[in-house]
């Protein structure tokens, strides 16, 4: 089975300043999709071949919280990523907020590319970001946007930490769908 068959997304991306920290995100269509790229002859070859090399490996299994993506996504963009917790008693009010900015930020920022909340499926209050920018122009323009400061202005009280990573496009992979 081929790999475009199955996921809807593949991004791996290096820190910048770290680049042997590797983080990949995949999004599947659900969890057959998930268990059929497990199977595949690539995938094993993959693993086969980066075992030896690979000091660590950890699988996080997240659900979404808002999946923002254009149908194209540039080229070499600029890669941004953020973990953060968010206060447990606050999590759907954030839910909320961050969807408005997402939603806000894809309809009418042409240099976003994709922005993907996703919580921790384990501790929904852990939310992982991945976001894709044209160039990191786009990056700042974003950061200057209505709808950014209204989010950061309402969510400052609920985020209770926050790890910001610059990192390095790897592959930047969909599926049309």
């Amino acid at each position: 089975m081929n790999y475009y068959l199955v996921a809807l997304a593949l991004h791996a991306i290096a820190e910048k300043g770290s680049p042997e920290k590797i983080r990949v995100f995949e999004m599947y269509a659900d969890a057959a999709a998930y268990e059929d790229h497990l199977r595949t002859p690539h995938f094993q070859q993959f693993r086969a071949s980066t075992e030896a090399i690979t000091t660590s490996r950890a699988l996080f299994d997240t659900v979404p919280v808002l999946l923002g993506a254009k149908p194209l996504l540039p080229p070499n963009p600029v890669v941004r990523t953020a973990d953060l917790e968010i206060d447990p008693a606050r999590l759907e009010a954030y839910k909320a907020a961050v969807s408005e900015e997402i939603e806000a930020s894809i309809r009418v920022e042409p240099g976003v590319g994709a922005i993907y909340a996703v919580a921790l499926k384990d501790a929904p209050h852990q939310v992982r970001f991945i976001e894709i920018y044209a160039d990191e122009n786009a990056y700042l323009l974003h950061r200057e946007t209505p709808h950014f400061k209204k989010y950061l202005e309402v969510t400052q009280p609920m985020i209770t930490g926050r790890k910001l990573v610059e990192a390095t496009a790897l592959i930047i992979a969909t599926h049309p769908r």
